[in-house]
């Protein structure tokens, strides 16, 4: 596998077909192909095949899919691209410190880079699936850039970092996208079930879990013994045996 295989740029729900073009013009210019378009809005895909300009090919591959989620299943690690930092984004990667670390793992792939529609940005539901987040500094006066540009920042600092030897990897491969939401969907259960969240906090809570475990970057086998956790938790729930019940109100 080559320094930079197994990263992808993922475009959710682009508006304009020329950024498009141009991000793949981008992508090719520093040695990357894997493109995926997330819900495309734009209807003519002439502007985007104009400004690809020799990087027909990575258009012409890009897979489409319908939602965010399906392009991180297969994932190890994720990171959502923002301009907007604030008490839930702090902790947020430049390009150059994202390529630093990339290098320095090159075990953790797929690695999938997320850029948001150009007016809005993405989602907090969108940027809750990611492991960490990027911030491109810019100055104050004019702090965002063209998603072809901002495409093209990510991946130039990449190719950059690579142009060097690759650094030893991590110890295993970690735990797939679709791994983790799996047992974050059970987690969610137990938290209900054992009354640690209400409904209407339960998100919240799920929040800052999401976060703890992207810090931890379990294994498969580890995600494996967290799930068998959150059932014999969910078992012993149902059953309202004495001991659970105690430990509910020590």
């Amino acid at each position: 596998m080559g320094p930079l295989d197994h990263i992808r740029f993922v475009l959710v729900r682009p508006e304009q077909g020329d950024n498009v073009g141009a991000a793949a013009r981008a992508l090719k210019n520093m040695g990357f192909a894997e493109l995926v378009l997330v819900a495309p809005c734009y209807d003519d895909p002439t502007e985007a095949v104009r400004l690809a300009h020799n990087a027909e090919e990575i258009l012409a591959a890009a897979r489409h899919v319908d939602a965010l989620h399906t392009a991180l299943a297969d994932c190890r690690w994720s990171v959502a691209t923002t301009r907007r930092l604030g008490a839930r984004r702090t902790a947020a990667h430049t390009p150059r410190t994202l390529a630093a670390a990339v290098r320095s793992d090159p075990a953790r792939r797929p690695l999938a880079i997320v850029y948001g529609p150009e007016r809005d940005g993405l989602a907090a539901a969108e940027l809750d699936l990611c492991h960490e987040v990027l911030h491109i500094p810019a100055f104050p006066e004019q702090p965002s850039l063209n998603l072809a540009q901002a495409v093209l920042v990510v991946a130039y600092e990449l190719s950059l970092a690579h142009l060097e030897a690759p650094l030893p990897g991590a110890l295993g491969p970690e735990a797939t996208a679709a791994e983790l939401e799996a047992q974050f969907t059970q987690l969610r259960q137990v938290l209900l079930a054992i009354g640690f969240a209400r409904p209407e906090t339960v998100e919240h809570q799920m929040r800052h879990l999401r976060q703890l475990l992207a810090r931890a970057r379990p294994r498969p086998d580890e995600v494996t013994l967290l799930r068998g956790l959150w059932r014999q938790m969910l078992w012993a729930a149902a059953r309202g045996d004495d001991d659970v019940a105690d430990s509910r109100h020590p």
